[in-house]
């Protein structure tokens, strides 16, 4: 089931996510560009952008940005922010795995778990392999990801949140290799669900199947601050690689 293709394209996915903003993405990509040779990237390729908060920050500090992703929804909001700043990004609605653009870029960024959606690993990993393909010689691929362990460990099965017009209980629970989330939404006596499910992959998982793809492996942290990774209680997988 691709529950991505109605979740991500409901207004309701941003009001559950509003704690991953713009501060949150300055933090990850100031350490993505600490870690990089910068004077050799110029084309950026922003996979699974939703409403572009990286695709933004990165345009601004002169960078040739391609954002893509399936949420016509989310790209939308992405494109009227870039009016407004005045930035030139280019937007693409696609589905990464059959992103075909007639060039290569020198960064590509997969953020905030943006692989794991499929049911098969195949699948998942095409996206990784997708990567590596549009990737320029020597260009950096940076994948942020949701630590496998840190998630079993800290897993809260219920919250239930109210705002401004509504309530948001969100279940979570594990099954197998996978993190399942329902989504309830009330608002003004009304119902609406949603689902994810997203395969949990270990950090020896993706650093193997990365290197069998051909990256280089360069550098891991364990959040955005850059501590390193501790296998139990980091809370995100980074990987910084090169081609």
């Amino acid at each position: 089931m691709e529950w991505f293709k109605h979740w991500f394209n409901s207004k309701e996915y941003l009001n559950v996510y509003q704690h991953r903003d713009k501060e949150d993405a300055r933090e990850l990509l100031q350490l993505v560009l600490n870690n990089i040779d910068t004077e050799n990237v110029r084309t950026v390729l922003d996979m699974a952008a939703g409403y572009g908060r990286h695709a933004e920050i990165l345009s601004k500090k002169g960078f040739d940005v391609t954002a893509v992703d399936l949420s016509e929804m989310l790209l939308n909001i992405a494109r009227n922010n870039a009016e407004e700043e005045n930035l030139n990004i280019e937007f693409i609605r696609s589905d990464i795995r059959k992103f075909n653009p007639d060039k290569k870029f020198d960064l590509i960024i997969n953020l905030f778990t943006s692989i794991g959606y499929f049911d098969e690993d195949e699948e998942n990993f095409k996206v990784l392999n997708k990567a590596y393909n549009l990737l320029a010689e020597n260009g950096y691929f940076i994948l942020d990801y949701m630590n496998k362990n840190f998630v079993r460990n800290t897993l809260v099965p219920l919250s239930v949140d109210e705002t401004d017009n509504g309530t948001i209980i969100q279940n979570r629970y594990i099954k197998g290799e996978r993190i399942i989330k329902e989504i309830i939404i009330e608002r003004e006596g009304k119902q609406n669900k949603y689902y994810e499910s997203v395969r949990m992959f270990s950090y020896d998982e993706l650093i193997s199947i990365m290197q069998k793809i051909g990256f280089r492996v360069l550098k891991t942290f364990g959040d955005f601050l850059g501590n390193p990774f501790e296998l139990e209680t980091s809370p995100r997988i980074i990987i910084i690689s090169h081609k």
